[in-house]
């Protein structure tokens, strides 16, 4: 018996030891879930680092009535890199932060056009954070952003992020992840865009704020802006899109607007003397979604598609005039095409494409066909 009562002794011992407890872990009350990061520029060169953290665990108020507090807490601090300042934040809000919930990364304007690449490695250094984060250029600073917000989701940055998920709003608005966005601010054959946010209309103390147009880099530098209908371009030309609408004018006062689908795009580089040109096709069906005037579509479907085919090119025209002569910006990804057609040509251009396409002719091709007129008697 004395054996098998040691025997039963050591097992047990062996199963205390191989039971996992909590130690070394952190429990759920010392933690809290970053919702969303702004980042501005700050005085000497420095950062100052925004932090939305969600408070799941508010208190009900005594008596059973509702408690009015936010169930977040804005916490910044400025710091000479984002890690420092982060650090701070952690001292102020005496609770460990949680990364890899968080839904957005707001970059101010100001702080965009100031240069990214030297500060926005942390987020490829951290492991804890989130890459598949949305990525939002604010017009105003990044951190009156999140403290003057009103949505109708308890925390805004899980209204915007619902926002950028959505497949009903990208004709308009470019969409882009952490994960995406980081590569692309080295990248020099396809560089890279942010949707902007902004107030929708500024009345005072709080705001619902509006995801629109479109924040144009080269390389690690914010160069300029785009507007919807130029954002809906991109993401035709890029891929990011198969729809969208367009609105066309046929006389004085009288318009006719579109909705697009099946829209696809083709870049082709082409080489004529050593002179290099790109050559875009793009297509599509379109139905008349309102119109000012009576339409026949028997007599008036050639005029239509005519008139939309001419104006979407004049439109193209001018986005691409824009993003590449204007910005020096290549946000189509035309370098990119060039690299897998014709590798050993892009290997010799690759070190002045940024002012090669400045001097780049573009010869556009639209044909959409009118399926369905909407007629009005």
């Amino acid at each position: 018996m004395q054996p098998m009562k040691a025997v039963k002794a050591g097992i047990c011992l062996l199963a205390v030891t191989l039971i996992s407890g909590c130690w070394g872990q952190i429990n759920f009350d010392q933690l809290t879930i970053v919702s969303a990061i702004g980042l501005d520029p700050a005085k000497n060169n420095m950062i100052r680092v925004t932090l939305q953290l969600s408070n799941p665990t508010l208190p009900v108020a005594a008596g059973g009535g509702s408690q009015q507090r936010r169930p977040f807490v804005n916490y910044d601090a400025v710091g000479v890199t984002i890690q420092e300042a982060v650090e701070r934040i952690q001292h102020q809000a005496k609770k460990s932060l949680f990364f890899p919930q968080t839904k957005v990364v707001l970059i101010s304007e100001q702080f965009a056009r100031r240069g990214l690449d030297d500060t926005l490695d942390y987020f490829w250094r951290e492991t804890n954070q989130n890459l598949n984060s949305w990525v939002l250029v604010s017009r105003m600073p990044a951190r009156h952003v999140l403290d003057k917000a009103m949505e109708l989701e308890p925390v805004p940055a899980d209204e915007w992020r619902k926002y950028l998920e959505g497949d009903w709003k990208r004709p308009l608005q470019v969409d882009v992840q952490m994960y995406q966005f980081l590569p692309r601010l080295n990248q020099t054959g396809y560089q890279a865009v942010s949707p902007g946010i902004g107030p929708f209309n500024k009345s005072g103390k709080s705001d619902i704020m509006e995801i629109g147009d479109t924040a144009v880099f080269k390389n690690d530098r914010m160069v300029g802006w785009l507007s919807g209908e130029e954002s809906q371009i991109v993401n035709w030309l890029t891929g990011a899109s198969h729809r969208g609408s367009f609105h066309t004018d046929l006389a004085q006062e009288e318009s006719v607007s579109f909705s697009l689908h099946s829209v696809r795009a083709k870049l082709i580089p082409v080489l004529s003397g050593g002179r290099l040109s790109m050559k875009l096709l793009l297509k599509g069906e379109a139905e008349v979604l309102t119109a000012t005037v009576p339409l026949h579509f028997g007599s008036e479907h050639a005029m239509l598609r005519d008139v939309l085919n001419r104006q979407l090119t004049t439109a193209i025209e001018k986005t691409i005039d824009k993003v590449f002569r204007q910005f020096g910006s290549d946000v189509i990804g035309f370098g990119e095409t060039l690299h897998r057609r014709m590798p050993a040509e892009w290997k010799k251009r690759k070190p002045d494409w940024d002012e090669e396409i400045r001097g780049l002719d573009a010869d556009i091709s639209v044909s959409f066909e009118v399926k369905r007129s909407g007629l009005l008697h």
